[in-house]
C-alpha cells in the first residue's frame, strides 16, 4: 500500500490524484509515528526527480507528513541545574553558518554558478576511458552528444547536422571529463582556479569546525552505527522500504544520521541507521534536523531540479515546525532560542548562498521564470517569520547588497527576497519600507526587464503601506512607472507587473492629485500598446487603470481628456472587437460608458462621428477572414528576438505581422459552434458600446431645429446605407446597435423615422446575402453541369427548369424531383446512369450547403432586424413578420446567445401589445408553453412516461435482453413507477456501460443556463432540434417572468392560467377521486403534465413578491402526488422540489405533515411512489436536505429498494391476482454498528413494513447459533430480509438465498464491503445480485465513499492498463503495431522505426505556462501560511 502511495507521487495522472496520494502518506505517519524517517527518506529521492508534477507532489507529501507530527518543542531545562561545563564558550559556539563569519561579496568572487546541471549528461559514460584511442573516443562523444541533443534524428527528416560543433568542442569535454576524476572536483562542474563549489566554498571559508561536545556526539554516533550493522545483518531480512506484512516487533525504523567531520574535510557522510527509540533519545535532536540537513545540502546540487525539490521540501518544513528547529533536549530556554535562532540563521545563509548563485532560469513565457530562485524566496520568506528582528535585518543587509551586483540573476534573487519578505513582515513595514524603497525604485530603472518585473512585483503587496508611510516617494515612483510603458511590449517580462501596480496606486486618490512632471494627455496614451497585450491580464490591468482614472476623475479632467478624446474610443472599440474574454468585455463596457459619462456630450460626438462608419465596419467583419490592417490602430510593432536567448542590448528587433479576427484570433481554431458564440458575443458588446454612443450623438441639445448639421441625420442615413446593403452582416450590425441604442434612447423621431420603414421592409424580403455568394455560384454551376450532362444522355428538363439563375428551391427540386422522374426509364447499373447519379449527389450536397447557410443568415438577419423594431416601440399593423421571426430564433437557432436576445425582445414585445386589441400576446405565450413540452426525456407522457426508443422491440439475442431488463429492472408504464428513479437507473447503466476513455468535458460558455440548457457536441443529431427548441422556450418564459416582475399574473393572465388552470381544474383536493381521474383520459393527464412542466420551468423565475401565490398551489400538488397517471405524480413533485427551494420552511412543514407519512401506506403503492417522487426532488434542490435526511433516511431508502425493486411491504395482490408469498427478491441489509441494525428493525420493519419478515445476525448472536440463522435465510424463501453487521456477516458466509444486497452504513476499508457483497456473490447463485449504497450528500457518508474510491483506485494501479486500447498505450508499443514481422523486412523495418522513435523522442512535453502560475502565485502562497 505504501509502496503504491509513492508511485502515484510519481505517476499520478492528475493533480489531484497526487495530492491525495500525498496527504494518504501524511495519514501514514499518524498511524505510525515511527516510520517517520522511513518515509521522509523516501520522500527525498522524489523531491530530487527530474520531473516538476512529481517534485510538487512531494512537497505535497512533505507538508501532510508534518503536519501530523508533534511540534517540537521540548521542556527547558532549569537554569539552576545548569552546571558549568553545559555553560562552556566551546560548547556554545556552533558549527552552523553565522552573519558574522559570512561574506557575501567572497562567495561571489569565488563561488561557482549553479546552472541547469552539470552537464555530464552530455560527456561520454564510461569506465576506460583513457584506455581508448584518442580518435574513437572522438567518435563515440560526438555520436554520443547528437543522441542526447535529438540531432541523431536530423539525417531522418534530411537534414546535416555535423557541422553544429566541431571536435574542440568535443576535446574541451573530453579533458573536463578526465579533471571530473581528479581529487577535489567531485561535483561533476566545470571550475576556473578562482572559483570553487558553493558547498565546498561555504564549508572551508564560513565554518568554523565542530565544537568538541559535536565531534563527542558524532563518535558516539558512529560507535551505534557499527554496533546497529553488526547485530542486524540478516540477508534474510526484508528491506526497510517497506513495512506492510511484517509483525510489528520484527519492524526496523531507519533515519538519515549526519556524521559530520571536521571542516578540514569537505566530505558529509549520510547514512540510514535503524533508528531504535534508544538512539532516538541518545540524539535528543529534533527529528527533522538530518531531513532538513539533507535538504541543505542539496541546495547547491548542479541539477537545478535538485535544487527546486530542496527549496520545496524546506519550504514545507519550515510552515509547519518553523519554532522547532535547531532546539536539543536539555537546554534552558535561552539557551534553545539562541539554537534556534542559530538554525535559521544558517538555513537562511545557505538560501542566500543560492540567491548569489544560481543562473537557472527558463523563458517558457514572456517572462523568465527561475523556479530555484523563487521557490528558496518562498522559503526565506517563511524563516524570516520566525526569525529575530536583528537576524531580519542581517538578512535585507545582504539582499541589498546583492542588488549591486552586476549579473542580472544576483540582482533578480535580491529582489525576489525582498518582495517576500515585505510580503510576510508586514509587522515591520515602518522599518523595513524606508530601507529598501530606494534600491526598489532603482530595480524599477533596471537594464533587465526581468528584474523591474520583480521589483514592481514586491511593491504591490505592500502598496497600502507604500501610500500611507512613503507618500513622498509616490510621485517619482508613478513617474517612473509611467516612463517604463515606453520601453515595454508584448514580449517585455515586466508588463504584467508594472501594469498592475500602476492600476493599484493609481486608486488611492493622493496618487492621482499628486503632481506629476507630465500631464496625463501625455501619460495616458502610454496604456494604448497593452490594451491588446497576448496576457489577459495585461490588458485586464490596462482597462482597470483606465477605468480607475476616470472613474476618480474631477471636474477637470476634461482639460487632459479631451485632446486624447478620438484616440481613447478607438482603442477601446477596437479592443472589444478583438477580445475574446468575457470579463475584460464586461471591464471594456464599463471604462466606455465611464468615459462618455466623464466627457463633454460635444467633445465625444466631435470626436466619433468620424469613425462611426470604420467602427461598424469593424462589427461586420466576417468571423473567417481576418480584419484588414488597415482598419486597426497600430499601437506600437511586436517584436520578437531573432536568438532564443533573453532580450539583451542590442539585440535586432524584427516586426512579426499577426493577423486580427474578430472575437480574438486564439479562437479561431475553436470548433464552430464555439466560434460562432465568441464572435456573436463581440458582436454585442460592440453594438452595447456604439448604442451608448449613439444615444450621445442623438441627445436633443445637440440635433436642434436651428442647427444646419444635425448629428443625428447624419448617423441616420449611414445606418440607412448599411441597411440597403445586401451583406447579412451589414444588416445584422446595424439592428444590433438600433436595438441596443433603442434600449438606452425613448424616442428620436430624426432616426426612428428613417430607419424604421426600412427595418420592415428587411423582414418582408428573400434575399440571397452577399455572404453566400461563393457557395451560390458553385450550385449554378453544378445544376448546369447536371442538365448538360442529362442533355447528352436526351433527358431535355428545360421545359421543366429553365433559367439562367437557380433559386435555391429550383435546385433543390431539379436535384430531387425532377431528376428522379427523369431517369426513371434508365438502368440503374448502366455506366450513364452511375455518371448522372454521381453529379446528382455532387450538386445536390452543394444545394444543401448553400440553403443551410442562407436559412442561418436569413433568420438572423429577420430576428435582429424584428429585435430593433420592437425596440423601437413602433410596431407595424401586421405583427406576424415581426413575431415569426423572433420565435423562430426561440425555436432554431443554435446559439445560446441569439436565442437569449430573441428572448429578451419576445418578453418586451408582450409588453408593448398587452393593451393592444386584438392582443397577440395570448397565442405567442400559448405557442412558449407547447415548446417548452416537445421534450418527452424532460416531459413524459401520460400515455407512455417512457419513451419507446429506450426499450427495444428488438434484441440482439436472449442473452443481451435479459442483460437489459437487469440492469433496468425498475419498469415504469402509465400508472406504476418512478420516474427519477428509472432515469437515474439508466444514466448509471449507460455510464458503467461505456467503453473507452474519459471525454474531455465540454467548455462551459454560459453560466446562466437554463434547466437543460447546454448541448453538448455528443448530442445525438436527431434529438438536437428538440432540445433547441426546448431550450429556448425555457429561455423566454424565465426572461418573461424576469421581465414583468409582480405585474407577471396581471399583464400575462394567459400564461399563469397556463400554469395553474388545469391543475385547479383537474382536482379538488377535498374529494380525491381516484378512477374519476383514470376515466378522463389521457388527454386532460397530458394537458395536466405540460402545465406542470410550465409551472416548473417559471416558478424559479418569478418575483418573490407572488410566491404567497405560488404556494397556494401547493395543496394541490401534494394530491397530484397520489395521481393516477405516473408521468402527473412525477412533474408535480418536481414542481413540489421547486417550491421547496423558493421557500424552504413554508414547503417542509407541508410535506413532512401530508406527504411523508405516504412512505408508510403499504397498502396504496401509488401514494408510496408519489411521496418518493417528491422526496427525491426535495433532496436534490432543497438546502434543508441534510436535516431532512436525519429523520427519514431509512424510511425513504429502503422504500425503494424493498417496496420497489425487491416487491416486499405490498400487501396488494401480484400480477397475476393472487397475493404474493414470496417475495420477488430477498435482502441482505448490513450495517456497520448494532445500534443502526436496531433503528432499521425498530422503526423500519417493526413500525412500517410488519409484513416483512427478517432474521438478524450481529455480535449479540452466540458463535453456535449462527449457522443456523444462515441455513434457515438460505433454506426458507419465505424470509425477506437478513439484518447483519459487517463485521460479523460480511466474512466466511455464503448467503446465496438473497439477491439484493444493502449497504446502510459504509466501511473506511473498502475491502470490507467488497467481502460483504460477496457473501451473495458464492456458487449456487444463479440469479443477478445487485447491490445499493446509500449515501447522503454533504455527510461523512460522502467523505467514506470518497475515500473507499480512491483507496480502490491506488489498488488497481499495480495492473497494468499499457495494452488496455491506443489511448493507453506507450509510444514504443503503438510504433510495434506498425512493425513488419516478415523477415524480408526486418532489417528496413527496424530501422524506420528506430528513426521514427529517435524523432518522437526528441519532442518534449510542451510545458504549461500555468504549473508556474499556480506554484509561485503570491496570494495562493500567503493564503497557505494562515
Amino acid at each position: 500500500m505504501l509502496e503504491r502511495l509513492f508511485i502515484l507521487l510519481d505517476t499520478g495522472s492528475t493533480p489531484v490524484t497526487r495530492k491525495a496520494a500525498a496527504q494518504q502518506l501524511g495519514d501514514v505517519v499518524k498511524l505510525h509515528p515511527h516510520e517517520l524517517n522511513n518515509l521522509l527518506s523516501k520522500v527525498l529521492t522524489y523531491l530530487r526527480s527530474p520531473n516538476w508534477d512529481t517534485r510538487i507532489a512531494a512537497g505535497q507529501a512533505v507538508e501532510a507528513i508534518v503536519r501530523n507530527i508533534p511540534e517540537w518543542n521540548p521542556a527547558p531545562k532549569p537554569k539552576d541545574e545548569v552546571c558549568a561545563e553545559d555553560m562552556s564558550p566551546e560548547d556554545i559556539s556552533s558549527d552552523r553558518l553565522s552573519f558574522y563569519r559570512f561574506d557575501i561579496s567572497r562567495l561571489l568572487k569565488h563561488g561557482a554558478s549553479l546552472l541547469g546541471s552539470a552537464g555530464a549528461e552530455f560527456e561520454l559514460q564510461e569506465d576506460k576511458t583513457g584506455e581508448i584511442d584518442p580518435k574513437e573516443r572522438l567518435a563515440r562523444q560526438r555520436k554520443q552528444l547528437q543522441k542526447k541533443l535529438g540531432l541523431d534524428m536530423g539525417a531522418a527528416i534530411g537534414m546535416d547536422t555535423e557541422e553544429l560543433f566541431n571536435d574542440e568542442d568535443l576535446e574541451d569535454a573530453c579533458a573536463s571529463s578526465t579533471n571530473r576524476s581528479q581529487p577535489g572536483k567531485s561535483l561533476g562542474c566545470h571550475f576556473s582556479r578562482n572559483h570553487l563549489p558553493a558547498a565546498e566554498l561555504i564549508d572551508s571559508e564560513f565554518r568554523p569546525g565542530m565544537s568538541n561536545r559535536q565531534k563527542n556526539k558524532a563518535k558516539r554516533m558512529a560507535k551505534l552505527v557499527a554496533k546497529q550493522r553488526s547485530r542486524d545483518v540478516d540477508p534474510n531480512e526484508k528491506s526497510n522500504d517497506s513495512f506492510e506484512g511484517e509483525p510489528e516487533e520484527k519492524r526496523r525504523k531507519t533515519t538519515n544520521v549526519v556524521i559530520e567531520q571536521p571542516a578540514t574535510d569537505s566530505k558529509v557522510l549520510i547514512d540510514n541507521v535503524p533508528d531504535n527509540s534508544n538512539l532516538f533519545e541518545e540524539t535528543q535532536e529534533w527529528p527533522l534536523e538530518s531531513f532538513c540537513d539533507e535538504l541543505c545540502n542539496d541546495l547547491f546540487n548542479p541539477s537545478w531540479e535538485i535544487r527546486h525539490g530542496a527549496g520545496t521540501g524546506l519550504r514545507e518544513v519550515l510552515k509547519c515546525h518553523g519554532t522547532g528547529g535547531g532546539k536539543t533536549v536539555g537546554s534552558t530556554a535561552e539557551q534553545m532560542e539562541r539554537q534556534h535562532q542559530e538554525w535559521l540563521e544558517d538555513l537562511v545563509i545557505r538560501l542566500l548562498c543560492v540567491f548569489a548563485l544560481d543562473r537557472f532560469g527558463d523563458f517558457v513565457s514572456d517572462e523568465v521564470v527561475a523556479p530555484v530562485r523563487e521557490t528558496c524566496a518562498q522559503t526565506l520568506g517563511v524563516a524570516l517569520r520566525h526569525m529575530a528582528n536583528s537576524g531580519f535585518a542581517m538578512t535585507v543587509d545582504i539582499l541589498l547588497k546583492l542588488l549591486t551586483e552586476d549579473q542580472w540573476e544576483v540582482r533578480h534573487g535580491g529582489l525576489l527576497g525582498i518582495k517576500y519578505a515585505l510580503a510576510i513582515r508586514q509587522d515591520l513595514i515602518a522599518e523595513l519600507l524606508p530601507r529598501v524603497l530606494p534600491a526598489i525604485t532603482e530595480g524599477l530603472r533596471d537594464l533587465d526587464d526581468d528584474v523591474r518585473a520583480v521589483a514592481a512585483a514586491a511593491l504591490i503587496p505592500v502598496v497600502d503601506g507604500l501610500v500611507q508611510l512613503q507618500p513622498a516617494k509616490v510621485p517619482f515612483i508613478v513617474d517612473t512607472l509611467w516612463n517604463a510603458l515606453l520601453e515595454l511590449d508584448d514580449l517585455t517580462a515586466s508588463t504584467n507587473s508594472i501594469m498592475t501596480l500602476l492600476s493599484s496606486l493609481l486608486t488611492y486618490p493622493q496618487v492621482r492629485q499628486c503632481s506629476t512632471h507630465q500631464s496625463l494627455t501625455v501619460l495616458v496614451p502610454r496604456v494604448w500598446p497593452f490594451l491588446r497585450h497576448t496576457i489577459a491580464s495585461v490588458r485586464r490591468a490596462a482597462l482597470e487603470t483606465l477605468f480607475t482614472l476616470l472613474s476618480k476623475a474631477d471636474q477637470s479632467c476634461a482639460l487632459w481628456l479631451n485632446p486624447i478624446m478620438q484616440d481613447m474610443l478607438r482603442h477601446i472599440f477596437q479592443s472589444c472587437i478583438l477580445e475574446s474574454n468575457q470579463e475584460i468585455l464586461e471591464l471594456i463596457q464599463k471604462v466606455w460608458g465611464e468615459l462618455l459619462r466623464q466627457s463633454p456630450q460635444q467633445y465625444v460626438v466631435a470626436a466619433s462621428c468620424p469613425w462611426m462608419g470604420a467602427w461598424l465596419c469593424l462589427m461586420m467583419q466576417a468571423s473567417h477572414i481576418p480584419i484588414d490592417p488597415n482598419m486597426l490602430l497600430e499601437v506600437k510593432a511586436r517584436l520578437k528576438e531573432k536568438a532564443t536567448g533573453k532580450t539583451r542590448q542590442g539585440s535586432v528587433p524584427v516586426k512579426e505581422m499577426v493577423q486580427e479576427y474578430i472575437g480574438g484570433a486564439e479562437t479561431i481554431t475553436e470548433d464552430p459552434a464555439t466560434r460562432d458564440y465568441v464572435v456573436t458575443r463581440a458582436r454585442l458588446m460592440a453594438a452595447k458600446l456604439l448604442g451608448a454612443l449613439c444615444s450621445c450623438i442623438c441627445d436633443p441639445r445637440l440635433n436642434s431645429s436651428s442647427q444646419e448639421l444635425r448629428p443625428a441625420e447624419s448617423l441616420a442615413q449611414l445606418l440607412l446605407f448599411h441597411l440597403n446593403s445586401k451583406s447579412a452582416l451589414q444588416r445584422i450590425a446595424v439592428s444590433m446597435v438600433i436595438c441596443e441604442w433603442a434600449g438606452l434612447q425613448k424616442e428620436c423621431e430624426l432616426l426612428s423615422s428613417v430607419v424604421q420603414p426600412r427595418l420592415l421592409d428587411i423582414l418582408s424580403e428573400q434575399l440571397y446575402y452577399d455572404e453566400i455568394a461563393i457557395p451560390f455560384t458553385r450550385m449554378q454551376n453544378e445544376c448546369k453541369q447536371l442538365i448538360a450532362l442529362l442533355a447528352d444522355a436526351h433527358i431535355d428538363v428545360r421545359e421543366r427548369i429553365n433559367s439562367t439563375v437557380f433559386t435555391i428551391d429550383q435546385a433543390n427540386e431539379l436535384v430531387t424531383t425532377i431528376f428522379s422522374e427523369c431517369t426513371s426509364s434508365l438502368n440503374l447499373k448502366s455506366r450513364q446512369f452511375q455518371l448522372l447519379d454521381s453529379k446528382k449527389l455532387q450538386a445536390r450536397s452543394t444545394v444543401c450547403e448553400t440553403s443551410t447557410e442562407w436559412q442561418q443568415l436569413q433568420l438572423r438577419v429577420h430576428t435582429f432586424t424584428a429585435c430593433a423594431v420592437v425596440g423601437l416601440a413602433m410596431l407595424p399593423d401586421k405583427l406576424n413578420p415581426v413575431v415569426r421571426p423572433l420565435m423562430e430564433a426561440a425555436r432554431r437557432e443554435e446559439n445560446m446567445l441569439v436565442q437569449g436576445y430573441a428572448a429578451s425582445n419576445i418578453a418586451r414585445l408582450l409588453q408593448l401589445c398587452a393593451a393592444r386589441s386584438p392582443c397577440p400576446n395570448a397565442k405567442i405565450v400559448k405557442n412558449l408553453c407547447s415548446s417548452v413540452c416537445v421534450d418527452p426525456m424532460l416531459t413524459p407522457s401520460a400515455a407512455c412516461p417512457v419513451p419507446p426508443a429506450s426499450t427495444p422491440a428488438i434484441q440482439e439475442s436472449s442473452k443481451a435482453s435479459v442483460a437489459e431488463k437487469d440492469a433496468m429492472h425498475h419498469m415504469v408504464n402509465k400508472s406504476k413507477g418512478i420516474i427519477t428513479l428509472y432515469r437515474h437507473q439508466k444514466a448509471a447503466f449507460a455510464i458503467t456501460s461505456k467503453r473507452g476513455p474519459t471525454p474531455k468535458a465540454p467548455k462551459t460558455t454560459n453560466n446562466d443556463l437554463p434547466l437543460g440548457g447546454s448541448i453538448t457536441t455528443e448530442t445525438d443529431e436527431s434529438k438536437k432540434p428538440c432540445l433547441i427548441q426546448r431550450r429556448g422556450a425555457e429561455f423566454c418564459l424565465m426572461t418573461v417572468a424576469r421581465h414583468f416582475g409582480k405585474e407577471l399574473t396581471k399583464t400575462l393572465p394567459y400564461l399563469w392560467e397556463s400554469m395553474t388552470g388545469p391543475l385547479r381544474n383537474a382536482l379538488d383536493a377535498q374529494r380525491f377521486d381516484s378512477s374519476q381521474l383514470l376515466k378522463q383520459g389521457d388527454p386532460v393527464a397530458q394537458e395536466l403534465v405540460n402545465s406542470l412542466q410550465v409551472l416548473e420551468v417559471t416558478a424559479g423565475a418569478m418575483s418573490q413578491e407572488l410566491n404567497p401565490l405560488l404556494m397556494e398551489q401547493l395543496p394541490l400538488l401534494c394530491t397530484c402526488l397520489q395521481h393516477p397517471y405516473t408521468a402527473v405524480r412525477h412533474m408535480a413533485a418536481r414542481c413540489v422540489g421547486v417550491l421547496s427551494k423558493i421557500a424552504t420552511m413554508e414547503t417542509m412543514n407541508v410535506f413532512l405533515e401530508h406527504v411523508l407519512p405516504w412512505l408508510g401506506a403499504i397498502d396504496d403503492n401509488t401514494k408510496q411512489e408519489g411521496a418518493i417522487e417528491a422526496l427525491a426532488c426535495i433532496l436534490c434542490m432543497s438546502q434543508m436536505k441534510i436535516k431532512l435526511f436525519s429523520c427519514i433516511k431509512s424510511a425513504f431508502v429502503f422504500h425503494v429498494g424493498l417496496l420497489l425493486d425487491c416487491g416486499l411491504g405490498s400487501a396488494g395482490a401480484a400480477d397475476g391476482g393472487t397475493e404474493a408469498v414470496v417475495a420477488q427478491h430477498r435482502i441482505l441489509i448490513f450495517c456497520q454498528l448494532k445500534s443502526m441494525l436496531d433503528i432499521v428493525e425498530q422503526d423500519l420493519l417493526k413500525a412500517q413494513l410488519p409484513t416483512v419478515t427478517y432474521l438478524r445476525l450481529d455480535g449479540s448472536v452466540q458463535a453456535g447459533l449462527r449457522h443456523s440463522i444462515v441455513s434457515r435465510f438460505n433454506n426458507d424463501p419465505s424470509i425477506d430480509v437478513l439484518l447483519l453487521t459487517t463485521h460479523v456477516g460480511g466474512l466466511g458466509l455464503n448467503l446465496t438465498g438473497a439477491d439484493t444486497v444493502v449497504f446502510v452504513e459504509h466501511d473506511w476499508n473498502p475491502m470490507r464491503d467488497l467481502q460483504a457483497m460477496d457473501r451473495a456473490h458464492r456458487i449456487g447463485q444463479k440469479r443477478v445480485v445487485n447491490v445499493y449504497r446509500l449515501i447522503t450528500r454533504g455527510t461523512l457518508e460522502e467523505k467514506i465513499m470518497g475515500l473507499q474510491k480512491f483507496k480502490m483506485t491506488i489498488a488497481n494501479t499495480v495492473i497494468s492498463q499499457e495494452n488496455a486500447s491506443l489511448q493507453s498505450m506507450g509510444t514504443e508499443q503503438l510504433l510495434n503495431l506498425f512493425t513488419l514481422d516478415k523477415h524480408d523486412y526486418k532489417s528496413s523495418s527496424s530501422s524506420g522505426q528506430a528513426s521514427m522513435k529517435s524523432v518522437l523522442d526528441g519532442l518534449g512535453d510542451l510545458w504549461d505556462q500555468q504549473q508556474y502560475e499556480n506554484e509561485y502565485d503570491l496570494d495562493s502562497f500567503m493564503h497557505s501560511l494562515k
